[in-house]
C-alpha cells in the first residue's frame, strides 16, 4: 500500500474524531482557529504516522550515551525505532572491553530488535570480537566504518580505514569465514575525501551485508559542513546492498523532507536526534514525566553498575545533558552542568523538569 493511499484511509478513520473535537470546543467557545489549529495538528500527526509505519527507523549507536540502559528504557518509556545498534565494541590492550561485554549481552538488552556493533579494525582483532558475539548468541552484527574521531580514526579504524581499501578487503575476507553470521555495514563517504566509498563498496560482495548505513560526510569533517547528497546518491546507485541514510534527522519534519529527497534510500537511522528528543517518534509521549522517568532510570542504572563514587557517576549523568533536552530551561541546564555533587545535581535535574510541566 502506498503512502498516498494509506493517509487517505487513515484519515477518513479519524475524521469522525476531528469532528467530534470541532464541536466540543465550539460548545466551549473556543475560537475558530484554534478549532483549526487542532483538526491541522490531529490530520498532520496522522500523516506523520503513516510515514513513518512506511519507512524502517533505526536508533543509531552513540558512544556513551546508547548503551543497553539507554536503549531498554527508550523503547519501554517511548519506543518508534524498528531496531536499535550498540555502540562499537572493541580491543584494547589486546582485551574486548568488559563494560564492551556487559553492553552487548543479550540477558542486558530487553528490545526487541538489538544489533551489536564492532569497530572496524585488524582482522585479528575483529575476530575476537565476532567471535565474542557469535559465543553470546548473536547472529547478526555491524561493522562500524564510520566513527570520525581522530584517536580512533587514525589508527587505521573506523572511518580512518576508509581510505585503506587493501585493509578493508583483508578485513572482509577474514570475516567472511565465520559461519552462521550476518554483516551489516555503518560508514562515511570516506575518511579526507568524499570519494573513497568508490573503492569500498565494490568490497561489500565479500561479506554481502544485509544493508549499508551512510553518514555522507567525510570523517574529517566529523559532525560539522554540509551533508554531500550527491555522493549518497551515487552510493545509492551503486551499491547492490538496501543504503539506510544516516545524518541531521532532528525531527519527524527532517525524515518527511528527506524521504522525499531521497526515495531510494531502505530507511532511515537516528542519532543525536533521539537522544535530545527521545520523543521524537512519538510526539504524544513527550511528557515531563516521560523524560523524568528515562533520566532517573539510567540515573540508578549507573548507580548500581559504576564503581566510582559519586564522582564518576555525576560526571555520567552530566555527560547525558550535553545533548539530551538542549531546549530545556537554559538556566537549569546551566545548574546542572555547574552542580559539584549528586545532591545539588539532583535539585537542578528536579527544578528543570518542574518547569518543564508548568
Amino acid at each position: 500500500m502506498n503512502i498516498e493511499v494509506s493517509i487517505q484511509i487513515e484519515l477518513f478513520e479519524v475524521f469522525p474524531q476531528i469532528i467530534a473535537t470541532f464541536a466540543k470546543k465550539s460548545e466551549n467557545n473556543i475560537s475558530n482557529a484554534a478549532t483549526t489549529a487542532i483538526a491541522l495538528s490531529a490530520c498532520s500527526l496522522v500523516c506523520y504516522k503513516v510515514m513513518i509505519e512506511n519507512i524502517k527507523i533505526f536508533a543509531a549507536p552513540v558512544q556513551g550515551i546508547t548503551d543497553c540502559h539507554w536503549r531498554n528504557a527508550h523503547h519501554e518509556i517511548f519506543g518508534g525505532p524498528d531496531g536499535y545498534f550498540g555502540p562499537f565494541m572493541r580491543v584494547e590492550h589486546k582485551e574486548i572491553r568488559k563494560r564492551d561485554i556487559f553492553d552487548a549481552n543479550p540477558e542486558n538488552n530487553s528490545v526487541p530488535v538489538f544489533t551489536p556493533q564492532i569497530l572496524a579494525c585488524q582482522p585479528k582483532d575483529a575476530l575476537r570480537m565476532v567471535e565474542a558475539l557469535k559465543e553470546m548468541g548473536h547472529s547478526a552484527i555491524d561493522i562500524n566504518l564510520g566513527c570520525p574521531f581522530p584517536p580512533i580514526a587514525l589508527h587505521h579504524k573506523g572511518s580512518g580505514l576508509l581510505q585503506y581499501p587493501d585493509e578493508v578487503e583483508k578485513l572482509f575476507k577474514a570475516l567472511s569465514k565465520v559461519e552462521d553470521v550476518s554483516y551489516s555495514v555503518k560508514m562515511r563517504l570516506g575518511w579526507d575525501e568524499p570519494t573513497h566509498w568508490r573503492d569500498i563498496i565494490p568490497l561489500l560482495d565479500i561479506i554481502g551485508p544485509t544493508h549499508v548505513t551512510v553518514h555522507p560526510r567525510s570523517g574529517r569533517q566529523q559532525y560539522k559542513g554540509v551533508l554531500d547528497l550527491d555522493q549518497f546518491n551515487a552510493i545509492v546507485a551503486a551499491s547492490h546492498y538496501p543504503v539506510i541514510y544516516n545524518g541531521e534527522l532532528k525531527n519527524l519534519d527532517d525524515i518527511s523532507r528527506m524521504s522525499k529527497i531521497l526515495p531510494g534510500i531502505a530507511g532511515m537511522m537516528i542519532g543525536r536526534g533521539l537522544i535530545e528528543d527521545p520523543a521524537m517518534l512519538c510526539p504524544e509521549k513527550a511528557t515531563a514525566d516521560n523524560y523524568c522517568e528515562l533520566h532517573n532510570r539510567l540515573r540508578d542504572a549507573y548507580t548500581s553498575q559504576l564503581n566510582g563514587g559519586e564522582h564518576q557517576l555525576l560526571l555520567k549523568m552530566k555527560s547525558l545533558w550535553e545533548t539530551f533536552l538542549p531546549n530545556a530551561p537554559h538556566k537549569s541546564l546551566k545548574a546542572i552542568k555547574k552542580a559539584t555533587t549528586m545532591a545539588k545535581y539532583n535539585v537542578a535535574v528536579s527544578e528543570l523538569f518542574y518547569s518543564l510541566e508548568t
